[in-house]
């Protein structure tokens, strides 16, 4: 459910509250008053995820497989050594 922000015109009391998006709180239980609160407009934000290096994903992901590969093949020659 979302989150909702009211205040109160007349304590100023401020509270958050989760509930469906069709209902809207009127009355104030902090001081009893009807038809006080306000729904505190909410501002919602986005990011994007910069990429930390110039490379592109795709070269980062080459080089890996190289890198892979020959730790890979030097694994082999280290275990070939030892069962020989």
């Amino acid at each position: 459910m979302p989150r909702y922000s009211y205040k109160c015109k007349e304590c100023e009391h401020v509270f958050d509250v989760d509930h469906g998006m069709l209902i809207k709180l009127k009355n104030c239980d902090e001081c009893d008053t009807e038809d006080s609160l306000f729904r505190i407009p909410s501002s919602t934000y986005s990011t994007k995820n910069k990429q930390q290096s110039e490379e592109k994903t795709g070269e980062l992901v080459k080089e890996f497989i190289r890198s892979t590969k020959k730790d890979i093949g030097e694994d082999k020659k280290s275990f070939k050594e030892e069962i020989y």
